[in-house]
């Protein structure tokens, strides 16, 4: 397979989890794109940490990688946002995540008269907030805007933890409203990302550690796709329960070993 242009999920692919402990390979990975000349975006939908927090981050383990190099849901929310013209939103989520917004000129409120409810990874979530959530959306016509819908992530620990989604399923199901998604798979951050590489989505290859939401949506887009086991799916049999059209083209234990398999050329 001979690619022009990388798309890289960060954790679980260059990053083992929330510590960001750099994945055996990936640095060496990512010398040999650049001395290749192959140009490359990091897409995350990493909520927790703002964009300079995941560019120090990287660093700290190894690599070397500039903001305009970085897509984010987050940042992707922020713009859907501003074309909305809110001026007002709750936030579920940390306060590195409230941050972008608030620099927006959003106001970030706890209460239910808002604009928009904007759902990212809250892992101090009560049922109060879902309830504040739920009443902005039903009785004061918020904005359902999801950051992602992945189901899991390995935490701080290491631990398969409920991820954005599950949240965002918990209102969906009780307010019957659809989200609107900014975060991969949405076609939209795709496309962001693909016109800022430059490179025809044929010749793209997206590498990420989730085969249901990342790699299936870029498979739909006519991107390339590499599964790698090195993040929250050690099993490359989950991918049996995924229609064989969004399957993976490449899977890899970890990122470097892509370029050891002889399929894959920079």
């Amino acid at each position: 397979m001979k690619i022009r242009g990388l798309l890289l999920d960060v954790e679980g692919v260059l990053v083992a989890d929330k510590r960001y402990t750099a994945v055996e390979t990936a640095t060496e990975f990512i010398r040999t794109a650049r001395t290749a000349g192959c140009p490359l975006r990091l897409v995350t939908n990493n909520t927790t940490d703002d964009r300079p927090t995941i560019i120090n981050k990287l660093s700290r383990a190894g690599f070397d990688f500039t903001l305009e190099e970085l897509h984010t849901c987050t940042a992707a929310a922020v713009a859907h946002l501003g074309r909305l013209h809110a001026r007002r939103c709750l936030v579920l989520g940390n306060d590195a995540l409230r941050r972008p917004f608030a620099h927006a000129n959003i106001d970030v409120v706890d209460r239910s008269e808002v604009d928009a409810v904007v759902v990212g990874l809250d892992t101090d979530l009560t049922y109060e907030r879902l309830r504040l959530a739920c009443d902005a959306i039903v009785n004061h016509n918020a904005a359902f805007v999801a950051l992602h819908r992945n189901r899991l992530y390995p935490d701080a620990a290491g631990r398969a933890s409920p991820s954005v989604g599950a949240i965002v399923a918990a209102i969906e199901y009780a307010t019957r409203a659809e989200p609107i998604v900014m975060g991969k798979p949405s076609p939209e951050y795709f496309q962001q990302a693909l016109d800022d590489v430059g490179v025809p989505a044929a010749d793209v290859l997206v590498v990420s550690d989730d085969p249901f939401s990342d790699l299936a949506g870029a498979k739909q887009m006519g991107m390339q796709t590499a599964f790698v086991l090195s993040g929250k799916y050690p099993d490359e049999d989950v991918v049996e329960s995924i229609p064989e059209t969004e399957r993976p083209d490449l899977t890899a234990a970890r990122i470097g070993d892509l370029l050891g398999t002889g399929r894959l050329e920079l």
